[in-house]
């Protein structure tokens, strides 16, 4: 089963022992506007981001697959001497199936997030530099050609910035053979406030829609865009998403 690589990067459903999966994934977000304290849009400085992730995943055994995914982060924030360029977070753990059932499964996950390059911003999406710790809870459920997977974690961060809660759903569904349409709803919400430029609590809501095809067996092609459809003291972003993913 495959998943969207810009879904968190958590997926329930399990590679086979000794099975392997990298996607190579990037994305570019412009954000003109933000959302205010009372989840209203407004004309902001502008501020472009591009990611890309090399998210990998081995089979360990059928219930256990490691993941590893390091990041590239480039910022560029209107105003002087405001432009990031470097690694992003590195992310290390693994998954456990914990349960599964003819076309269902529960896992859980934890990850540890590991730093790289960067600066403080005070801006949600951003995020800080301090080492963060997710534990997630994962289920999918599969019908006819389709799926559904809910997934919900907290996410201990390091440092003046507050942990947060995550919630997220993807529904998938494969329209040829070779084609695959997914849909993703990320929602994040602040736990509490955080200490200097981070006191302030916040939420947003990012929806991922793309289409995969995959050229051969092991090789496939993902085309899509992201947006930010909602939130509070956070960034309105809107960009495009690809990746190349390759199965061993």
């Amino acid at each position: 089963m495959i998943l969207s690589a810009s879904a968190a990067h958590a997926n329930p459903f399990n590679l086979d022992q000794g099975d392997g999966r990298v996607i190579l994934d990037a994305s570019y977000t412009a954000s003109p506007q933000q959302f205010n304290d009372h989840g209203h849009v407004y004309n902001a400085q502008n501020y472009n981001q591009t990611n890309v992730y090399a998210v990998g995943e081995y089979g360990l055994t059928d219930k256990i697959n490691l993941l590893f995914t390091p990041s590239f982060k480039s910022i560029d924030l209107q105003g002087p001497n405001n432009n990031s360029t470097g690694l992003g977070y590195t992310d290390v753990g693994a998954r456990y199936q914990v349960a599964k059932g003819g076309n269902w499964v529960f896992a859980v996950q934890g990850i540890a997030r590991i730093s790289g390059t960067g600066r403080d911003y005070g801006i949600a999406q951003i995020g800080n530099n301090g080492t963060q710790f997710d534990l997630r809870a994962l289920s999918g459920y599969t019908f006819g050609k389709s799926f559904v997977t809910l997934e919900g974690s907290y996410r201990f961060r390091t440092g003046r910035a507050q942990n947060e809660v995550h919630a997220d759903v993807t529904l998938g569904t494969r329209l040829a053979p070779r084609l695959l349409l997914l849909g993703s709803v990320f929602n994040t919400f602040s736990d509490g406030r955080g200490t200097g430029v981070y006191d302030y609590s916040y939420r947003y809501h990012d929806v991922y829609l793309s289409a995969v095809y995959d050229l051969t067996k092991r090789v496939s092609l993902q085309l899509g865009a992201t947006g930010t459809v909602a939130g509070r003291n956070a960034l309105r972003q809107r960009g495009p998403v690809a990746g190349i993913w390759y199965t061993f």
